[in-house]
């Protein structure tokens, strides 16, 4: 088979959400798959190159509008049997079979109620819907996922594939170096003992006003002596949580990192007591399954996909209750044993995440549309 791969986010130098499951996939599929022909399409060339006699980039040069305007014409003679649109995306025109990729139905929603433009929204309402609706395979990264799709967009379940995400395995992983944490700990200012929560502060469904907030209680009550590590870039929550820090006297048990490297994130959570991550919505929340491989305890909501990746490893906590998550938070870090526990759990559970499994997943749905 000859697959065409809308490509472009692997162009772009920091890899986000969608470029890490694209590039990672991708990888994946050059090692397993020796067969068929991978055409990698953008409109700049790419950053993260895949090496494979197999796999080859194509660049069409075009301003903006591309995947619209000018990649539909590469299917016009029929050499691709499959095009793979790695996101909720697809041209109006596109004459071959197609597959996308659907994290989570979070932009329906957030686009209805944010301050962009109506035509803006309208634009992406219509684009995420007809996507799906009109690809011939939809893959969806939970079940949690799949059924959000089935209610919102009325589509067969036949046509939706559950493909979970994987991890990096060699990345990470459990470092019991006690210099080597230490020294990252200085990096970023923390000292002593951390809780830590690897989201972002550019989403508000990440919920950190109340983690925040239940942090605060669990210091009022004396229940634990540690500090609040926030990872991730600036965003729309940033100044309504400096303020919240602020106003809660908690400058000097609320670190907030910024953007923490690759190498340095393994090592990070390996130091934590404990990730919480009460998020509103996830399509999957690879965060949790990250944190368990490096041996650290998760705390994670009781909705959306995040029970179906935690199952019975993590705690899982109402995020809309500030007094759960900060009691849950106390009785996991008082319990030491209760701890270790999860971090036992933890480690059987990623055995059922990795990036071999998706590409697998993902080749079967490729060769359905033979």
């Amino acid at each position: 088979m000859k697959i065409a791969v809308h490509a472009k986010v692997l162009s772009e130098k920091r890899l986000n959400g969608i470029g890490y499951y694209t590039y990672n996939l991708l990888k994946t599929l050059s090692k397993i798959d020796r067969v068929n022909e991978y055409f990698l399409y953008s409109n700049i060339p790419l950053f993260h190159k895949i090496e494979a006699e197999n796999f080859r980039e194509k660049i069409l040069s075009f301003p903006k509008l591309w995947t619209y305007l000018r990649w539909p014409f590469e299917f016009i003679d029929g050499k691709y049997e499959v095009a793979f649109i790695p996101h909720e995306k697809l041209p109006f025109f596109l004459k071959t079979k197609s597959v996308i990729t659907v994290y989570d139905l979070h932009p329906l929603k957030e686009y209805l109620t944010s301050p962009i433009s109506l035509s803006a929204k309208v634009h992406f309402f219509i684009a995420i819907k007809y996507a799906i609706k009109k690809a011939d395979k939809v893959i969806a990264i939970s079940e949690s996922t799949k059924r959000d799709i089935i209610e919102n967009c009325n589509i067969s379940p036949n046509k939706i594939t559950v493909t979970p995400l994987g991890y990096n395995g060699e990345l990470y992983k459990s470092y019991s170096n006690k210099d080597l944490i230490r020294s990252v700990k200085e990096r970023y200012g923390i000292k002593g003992n951390y809780i830590i929560n690897t989201s972002s502060l550019l989403w508000y469904r990440k919920n950190l006003p109340r983690l925040i907030k239940a942090f605060h209680i669990c210091k009022s009550k004396r229940v634990i002596n540690h500090q609040l590590v926030i990872t991730g870039k600036k965003g729309e929550a940033y100044s309504e949580i400096i303020a919240m820090i602020k106003s809660l006297n908690l400058k000097k048990d609320v670190i907030l990192t910024g953007y923490i490297s690759t190498e340095d994130m393994p090592i990070l959570l390996s130091g934590a007591d404990l990730l919480v991550f009460p998020s509103l919505y996830e399509g999957f929340g690879l965060p949790i399954v990250e944190a368990m491989a490096c041996g650290c305890p998760v705390i994670t909501s009781n909705c959306s996909a995040m029970p179906e990746v935690a199952l019975d490893a993590g705690m899982l906590v109402n995020p809309y209750n500030e007094e759960e998550i900060a009691n849950v938070i106390g009785k996991v870090i008082e319990d030491g044993e209760l701890r270790n526990n999860m971090r036992r759990k933890g480690f059987e559970r990623i055995k059922m995440f990795s990036w071999e499994r998706t590409a697998k997943e993902t080749l079967k749905v490729f060769e359905s549309l033979k």
